[in-house]
Parts: C-alpha cells; structure tokens; sequence
C-alpha cells in the first residue's frame, strides 16, 4: 500500500533525493526539496482512503531537518524541529569534530514507561532475594540498553541506571534495618552492582 506506491510513482516524480524508513505502520517520508515533500503529502490521505485506512493527522507532520535546516533557518530565530520516531526523539546536532550529525535520545516517555515498569516489578517480588533482584533487574537493564544504547545516549542511560539503583534501594527499605540500606553500606556489596550502560552501536 505505501512501499510499493512510494518506490514506483512517487520516487520517480521527485526532483531531489528521497528516502522512506518505515516500521510496521511507522514510517518517516525523507526529501531533499519542500515542494517534493508537499506533494507527498498531499497526496497521502488519498491513498490511504484507496485502502480503507485512516491517516492519524494528530502524528502526521512535516519538519525541516536536516543538514541545511540550521542555514535555511538563520535569521529567522527559528531552530530545527525535532520528531520522534521508534522509540528516539531525533535532533539536528553536531559530532565532536564539528559536522552535522543525527543526535537520537531516548524519548521521556519510553524511559517514564521503563521506569515505571522496573517501579511496578519491584513492589510485586520486594519479598525475593536480593540476588535474585539483582538478576532480574541486570535483565531488564541490558535489554533496555541493547536498544537505546547509540552515541549521545550516555547521559540519559546513566539516569535510567541510577534511578534504577534509587527505586531498588527504597525497595529494600520497606524490608530491612536502615543502617543496611545507607548508600555506604550498599555500594560495597557485590549483590548490590548493576550493569552500566555503554555504547553498543557506535557507528550508527
């Protein structure tokens, strides 16, 4: 319905270059020149009513981004928008050696969700072991990493872990005797260790 459409008659037509990312009923139209992109755009509702299907307008939007977006922008007081897509909130930046660079974090509200759903475990196993917690909860970390885990992510990661720590060590309050659950007295136990986030895709 989009793929095949976008490849044989709407690519041909563009003037400039263009690209379709798309995953399941997620997808991101990528064009060189405005009015290729207006097009598209216009010509999208119809195609879905072929098809019997809705276009969701409140998720539906056109951004300038990009290389040039910051150039086209100046002197507008205007910066370049940022979108979310697949779990990342995507921004126009620069890499360490000063060239456009796509910079992606993890959007607050995957991480709120992961979050709350670390909250939810702990209070549903806080009579578990502590070894038994510290597995688990390694599990749920290394899973989240595994896909969050690209350039620029490091700081947010490291959030996600120290808060992970932070609703742990409430848990454990709940429990046991406060003199066991001072910082000091935790950081030293083997049981106690989570793993820290690191990039696993540096070349995207």
């Amino acid at each position: 319905m989009l793929d095949h459409w976008f490849e044989k008659r709407r690519k041909p037509a563009c003037r400039g270059g263009t690209y379709l990312v798309r995953l399941v009923d997620d997808f991101v139209g990528c064009f060189q020149y405005k009015d290729d992109a207006d097009r598209f755009g216009g010509q999208l509702p119809e195609r879905f009513r072929k098809f019997h299907i809705e276009l969701a307008e409140e998720k539906t939007r056109r951004v300038m981004f990009g290389r040039f977006a910051k150039e086209r922008l100046a002197g507008t007081g205007r910066k370049p928008e940022t979108f979310e897509f697949l779990g990342f909130r995507h921004i126009c930046g620069t890499d360490r050696q000063g060239n456009f660079a796509v910079i992606r974090l993890p959007r607050l509200k995957s991480c709120r969700r992961f979050l709350d759903h670390v909250k939810g475990w702990l209070k549903e196993h806080s009579h578990w072991k502590v070894r038994d917690q510290q597995q688990q909860l390694s599990a749920m970390l290394r899973g989240f990493y595994q896909y969050y885990a690209l350039p620029h992510c490091g700081l947010k990661l490291s959030g996600i872990h120290g808060e992970v720590l932070r609703q742990w060590r409430r848990t454990l309050r709940r429990r046991s005797q406060r003199s066991k659950t001072h910082w000091s007295y935790l950081a030293k136990k083997d049981w106690f260790k989570l793993p820290t986030p690191r990039s696993l895709h540096p070349t995207l």
